[in-house]
């Protein structure tokens, strides 16, 4: 009683809802919807736009002010154009290609719509206008081209016509042609092309000139800015005409014959055909004008007629032949052509040389007269020789023979048929009119290329001239003559002649000096005598000039001259002073030193080896001491007694003196002086020697700078004697060193100081040194002077600080760490009583857990050293995640060591960072929305699977899953929340990627009549404690299984299942903004053999709405271009769950107001029936009961992941039944079957919905899942778009599907539509649930 009551209270919710439903519509309907302007009509585009390129704008209007939302509808819309749904500014997507609408007078139509959120959206057609550019270009038609032409065609016939189609607008398609070429182009002018394309002739043609032409023609359009522009050939095939005369199959013949051929030889044969190929006529010959050959007149074939001499004939002859055809056997006087045989007459030898005189006439005796010694090359005579013989047979040397011939030759040795000999000069010298007035030889031509060698021979007579060819000659090649200094002008020295060969007046001499001025002015020549005498006195100086050499010419009357040299010597006077070399000498000596130390020289000019230049030497002044000596004749100085360098006057600085004179033996004797200045140079013989014997000083450990100075000196008076240098002789150990330190120009001081390469150690080395100092000088055998110094050591601060190894001990630090506190001490030992210590962090290496090395940028700034205390503390956040250890590199350093090293060895301590949970869980694959078809909701099914990673390790990297929140919304209705343990759970599992995974599953039955979404927040939870935690949120839509769409393809399952990805993308880009679901494809008939397949699918809009399939059915019907490649992939039939349902609203609103007819009959009815309900209530619960034990057993067979009992309210799990809410009744009940029959209806029902095959039936795949996805295009089949234009009305008015296969011929080449994200459902494809 109770449960009916429960009915009529719902049935009266109901009412309630549908009220309040139609109070909110008529207070929206008081709202106006938007309205588009007025100029929304007609738009006008570029088909050359450029992507993104914004073209018009949606312009609409609200009365009531409301915001406006604007969009674009239709196939075409989407391809071409995206708007701005604030704006209303439409840009382009995709170029608008005009070409394709021409058909439809260049223009398409979109849905324009805009909607203000309130009224239903607001729709209007909008009319796109193309606006064409010039974009194509001329294509030729009918290819290829090509036209047989006779060769006699007449000029100006037309012979071809080519046509080229532009499919631009207007002048962008208006076509002119042209020729660009002609092939071969040895008439251009041959063919004309009109505007239309007619092809002329216009010229003759001829076929045995060219049988083919290639015309290359030019279509272009008349478009601006730049006209496009396509080409082709044409063929032109040239048809040959029986009108050509024989032709002979070579323009030329050449031959070459030898000039004694016998009688009747051949010497060629001529071969000519009909000029028409065609029809080939025979061919007869014929010879003109000659007796010297014959001709065959069938062959061709030419022959000798006569004997021949090249001599006596033309070397080359020309014969014509005539070619004529025969005509059935009669000669054809309009058909011959005529050829012109050459036959060149070669040479055979039979002629020798001949001699011509230069008059051209034979002779072998030629007569010349020379002028004696005619110089070298000189031509005297020109023989020309021939032999008329050619080649080499005309080849021939020439030579020339006889006691006289070799003062003669000739310009060439070899002749070549013919040339002129030339006879030269080749010796002058026997061309001696004194020796010989006449010269005879011969001269011979002798054949040298044949084996006949025939030659000829000539006689040459030469006669010899007399001419003035002798010059004078001396009896003496050389004069010598001698002249006194002092000699008087006019002194005759002697008197030199020359005689001549030649008699008469070439006999006659003349004499004449030749030479310097200077000589000329001193002495002359008598011309006609040849008396050599004094001419001027005052030009005779012995010393300026001992000798002169003067040139005496004698000449002929003929011009011929003679020259030969004379030596005049002058004799010495005394009239000379003896000079020195110098003006002054300088020579330098060592004290101590008796030698000879220079010599001065001086020289008389006068005459060597007499008085007048014989010098002597003495010193006149400054050697009061006489400390030197010089030897009278040679001049060398020497120093007779020591020098000491100490003992001279200071003033001197060493340097004496002397005046040394020079005197000749002349008479009067003469003389000079000269001065010499001689510097006594410095010995070092004095030792240095110390102000000290013994000096005594006190130095610190650490010291290296301080300088004991010590000096000694020297009394030698000069560098470098008395310039000193020091060195430490013995005592030193290594530890000290000395340097010498400049106190004036020639004073040095020594410096001791410690050795900076070595150290003084108080503690472990020697506490005093006793050093043993030398001064040295620097003379050349430098000496020596000794003092001794005593060190004593003072003690200072000189050890290094040391690491001890045990507080390098390895140490834990926790990541995270507070900066500045202390994660360990670091302790070191100096033995110094004053060390002053301080620690420093010389690197820092990152490690992983493996200790292999990382970067040392990831920790180099975690830990810091307390510098006095040595205190290793936290100076910034520490990581275990990106590094974990840290080796640091110690070092300690005493601020108060001054020798050798402050600094200790480098230390290593590791810090081993332990790990913290600082890390949350993230999540790696974060799906926002799923989908699940309520008539597959089962029991565990797998709603979706969340990944996560944890950066933490050990317990604190470990991830739980679970639900924190599941609330359930629909779009009219606040959203419930339910507990987290009804509808679903979650399992978690590590994956084989080491990655964390939460499986969502379905825990009991959702309400799939509540139409929404199941808002699920999920938590990822890690292992630490406190643990950390992560939420996602995931939107779960239940969508009615009555919006599913069937698609019945003639294929088999597997090829859809192929072609599965490019159907979603046809069906996503015919709905578009909704995600195309595929919840199972299965073959039409079980255990068949035909080849059909349903696919069923889903539309859901992004709110988790499904969408009417009536409405995608309806979308697909207009989309001809999407149905087309649907045909081409198998498809035959669209279907819908709710096609067979109305669903006019006033149908539907006369079926509330019957049902609330009902409602109130049923309440009156109640009252009366109530015993009887509750009687029939117990008699369900029977049958139900048994038929749940037969289908566990049925259904668990065919589908285990089935858990409903199909034709009943029944359900498997506890409190599940939203019926009788209560638990399912055992299988003891079945005792009460006694009374009532099993349910037959029911049990069929089972039968009905068994599945067909479970290998048929495809799990709905998530997206990723497929092995190859291509990107999917958005350009639409040209064709398929033509036909929406143009046969629209039609396909309104016929079943869509039957239009479509109509023109499935035309749509073949389709482009692929641009395709959004793919969402797909997990599928239970067990039960179609047709009883519920």
């Amino acid at each position: 009683m109770v449960t009916e009551q429960m009915k009529i209270l719902q049935c009266l919710c109901a009412i309630c809802i549908i009220l309040i439903s139609e109070m909110s519509t008529l207070i929206r309907s008081q709202n106006l919807a938007p309205t588009f302007m007025t100029n929304m009509t007609v738009v006008r585009i570029t088909e050359d736009a450029p992507r993104g390129t914004s073209v018009f704008r949606i312009a609409a209007e609200d009365k009531d002010g409301d915001p406006l939302s604007y969009g674009l509808e239709g196939q075409l819309a989407s391809v071409y154009f995206t708007v701005n749904s604030s704006s209303g500014d439409v840009t382009v997507k995709e170029a608008v290609d005009r070409e394709a609408y021409a058909k439809s007078n260049d223009h398409f139509g979109i849905i324009i719509t805009v909607d203000d959120g309130i009224n239903a959206l607001v729709r209007k057609t909008l009319h796109v206008y193309i606006e064409d550019v010039n974009d194509n270009a001329p294509a030729f038609k009918g290819l290829p081209y090509q036209a047989d032409v006779a060769e006699n065609e007449n000029v100006g016939t037309e012979i071809f016509k080519v046509f080229a189609r532009d499919t631009d607008r207007g002048n962008n398609g208006s076509v002119t042609y042209e020729i660009l070429e002609l092939i071969p182009s040895d008439n251009t002018g041959l063919f004309e092309i009109s505007k239309n394309g007619s092809v002329y002739l216009k010229g003759q043609l001829d076929f045995s000139i060219s049988n083919i032409y290639q015309v290359l023609v030019k279509a272009v359009d008349q478009g601006k800015p730049e006209a496009k522009y396509s080409t082709t050939r044409l063929i032109i095939n040239v048809i040959d005409i029986a009108n050509k005369p024989p032709e002979y199959l070579s323009p030329f013949y050449h031959v070459r014959i030898p000039e004694n051929l016998p009688v009747n030889t051949g010497i060629i044969t001529v071969t000519a055909i009909d000029g028409d190929r065609g029809i080939n006529n025979p061919v007869r010959y014929s010879i003109n004008g000659t007796s010297t050959f014959n001709v065959d007149k069938v062959t061709g074939k030419i022959t000798v007629a006569s004997l021949l001499d090249r001599e006596d004939m033309r070397e080359l002859i020309t014969i014509n032949i005539t070619a004529f055809e025969l005509v059935e056997g009669v000669k054809d006087p309009s058909a011959t052509a005529t050829a012109a045989v050459t036959i060149l007459i070669l040479d055979v030898n039979d002629n020798k040389p001949i001699f011509y005189s230069e008059q051209r006439v034979a002779t072998d005796t030629f007569h010349v007269t020379v002028p004696e010694e005619t110089p070298i090359g000189m031509p005297i005579l020109h023989i020309f020789v021939q032999d008329l013989d050619q080649g080499n047979n005309g080849t021939f040397e020439v030579y020339l023979r006889g006691a006289d011939s070799t003062a003669f030759n000739l310009n060439q040795n070899i002749v070549y048929n013919e040339g002129t000999l030339t006879l030269q000069v080749a010796n002058s010298e026997e061309l001696d009119f004194e020796k010989n007035h006449l010269l005879q030889f011969q001269v011979f031509a002798v054949e040298s290329e044949t084996e006949e060698i025939f030659s000829s021979v000539a006689i040459v007579h030469v006669d010899i001239t007399d001419r003035n060819d002798n010059s004078p000659v001396f009896n003496q090649d050389y004069f010598i003559l001698e002249v006194p200094e002092d000699s008087a002008n006019g002194y005759n020295v002697t008197c030199i002649t020359a005689t001549d060969a030649d008699s008469a007046n070439f006999s006659k001499i003349t004499y004449q000096l030749l030479g310097s001025d200077n000589v000329l002015q001193t002495f002359d020549v008598d011309p006609l005598l040849g008396t050599f005498f004094v001419k001027n006195k005052t030009f005779l100086d012995r010393e300026k000039r001992q000798q002169l050499f003067v040139t005496l010419q004698a000449r002929d009357v003929g011009g011929l001259a003679t020259n030969v040299q004379i030596e005049v010597s002058i004799s010495d006077a005394n009239d000379e002073v003896p000079v020195f070399q110098r003006n002054g000498y300088t020579e330098f000596i060592k004290e101590n030193v008796v030698k000879n130390i220079i010599q001065v020289q001086a020289f008389d000019r006068d005459q060597e080896d007499s008085p007048n230049s014989k010098v002597t030497y003495r010193i006149i002044e400054g050697d009061p001491l006489k400390y030197f000596r010089i030897n009278s004749s040679t001049g060398v100085i020497s120093v007779v007694k020591p020098l000491d360098r100490e003992s001279m006057d200071a003033s001197l600085n060493g340097i004496i003196n002397l005046t040394v004179q020079a005197k000749d033996c002349g008479k009067p004797a003469l003389s000079s002086t000269a001065q010499v200045a001689i510097t006594v140079e410095d010995v070092n013989d004095n030792e240095p020697v110390f102000n000290q014997s013994t000096f005594i000083v006190a130095v610190p450990e650490d010291q290296l700078d301080q300088c004991v100075s010590i000096q000694a000196s020297d009394s030698d008076v000069t560098d470098p004697n008395r310039l000193m240098t020091y060195r430490i002789e013995d005592g030193a150990r290594g530890q000290f060193i000395i340097s010498t330190e400049k106190l004036d120009l020639h004073q040095a001081a020594a410096c001791i100081r410690v050795n900076p390469d070595s150290r003084l150690d108080y503690d472990d080395g020697p506490r005093k040194y006793k050093l043993t100092v030398a001064a040295i000088d620097f003379g050349f055998d430098p000496n020596t002077g000794y003092t001794t110094i005593e060190v004593e050591i003072l003690d200072v601060n000189d050890e290094a600080p040391v690491l001890i190894g045990s507080s390098l001990s390895d140490v834990f630090a926790s990541e995270n760490g507070r900066i500045n506190t202390t994660v360990t001490t670091i302790q070191a030992f100096d033995p110094d009583t004053d060390a002053e210590l301080h620690f420093f962090i010389r690197g820092a290496e990152c490690l992983d857990e493996k200790e292999k090395k990382l970067s040392s940028s990831l920790c180099k700034d975690w830990f810091q050293v307390t510098e006095q205390s040595g205190s290793l503390f936290y100076s910034g956040p520490v990581d275990h995640e990106s590094v974990q250890a840290v080796r640091l590199r110690i070092q300690v350093v005493d601020y108060n060591t001054v020798l050798s090293s402050n600094m200790s060895e480098e230390g290593h301590i590791k810090i081993i960072i332990a790990d913290e949970n600082d890390n949350a869980p993230a999540f790696t694959r974060t799906e926002n929305k799923n989908v699940v078809v309520s008539e597959f909701i089962t029991e565990g099914l797998e709603v979706t699977v969340f990944e996560a990673t944890d950066c933490d390790a050990g317990e604190n990297g470990i991830i739980t899953f679970c639900i924190v929140e599941v609330t359930f919304s629909t779009a009219d209705a606040l959203p419930i929340n339910e507990t987290a343990t009804e509808p679903f759970y979650i399992q978690t599992s590590l994956n084989s990627k080491n990655v964390w995974e939460g499986r969502l599953r379905i825990r009991n039955h959702l309400d799939f009549t509540l139409k929404g979404s199941w808002k699920v927040k999920v938590a990822a939870i890690d292992g630490g404690l406190p643990s950390n935690i992560v939420h996602h949120l995931l939107e779960v839509f239940v969508v009615d299984g009555s919006s599913k769409l069937q698609l019945i393809f003639d294929r088999p399952p597997g090829n859809v299942l192929l072609n599965e990805k490019q159907i979603l993308s046809i069906l996503e880009a015919t709905v578009p903004g909704t995600n195309v679901i595929v919840s199972k494809i299965s073959p039409a008939i079980k255990n068949t053999n035909l080849k059909r397949t349903f696919m069923d699918v889903f539309f859901i809009y992004g709110n988790g709405t499904a969408v009417d399939p009536d409405v995608v059915r309806g979308e697909i019907e207009q989309n001809v271009s999407a149905l087309s490649r649907l045909i081409d992939i198998g498809l035959i039939t669209v279907d819908s769950f709710s096609s067979h349902l109305q669903s006019d609203n006033n149908v539907f609103l006369h079926r509330v107001i019957f049902v609330l007819a009902a409602a109130n009959i049923i309440s009156i009815a109640l009252a009366a029936f109530v015993p009887m309900c509750i009687r029939q209530r117990y008699q369900r619960k029977l049958k139900a009961a048994s038929a749940m034990s037969v289908t566990v057993l049925t259904s668990a067979k065919s589908n285990p992941s089935i858990f409903d009992v199909p034709g009943t309210n029944m359900h498997t799990s506890e409190g599940s039944n939203p019926i009788w809410n209560k638990t399912p009744i055992s299988e003891a009940t079945c005792c009460f079957n006694d009374e009532a029959s099993l349910d037959q209806k029911s049990l069929n029902s089972l039968d009905e919905n068994a599945i067909a095959d479970e290998k048929d039936y495809f799990n709905i795949r998530k997206p990723g899942t497929y092995k190859y996805q291509e990107k999917r295009g958005n350009v639409l089949l040209k064709s398929a778009r033509k036909r929406d234009a143009k046969n629209s009305q039609e396909v309104a008015a016929q079943d869509f599907l039957t239009v479509a296969l109509a023109s499935r011929e035309e749509s073949k080449y389709m482009e692929k539509l641009k395709s959004g994200k793919m969402v797909y459902l997990f599928s239970n494809d067990g039960l179609e649930c047709t009883d519920l």
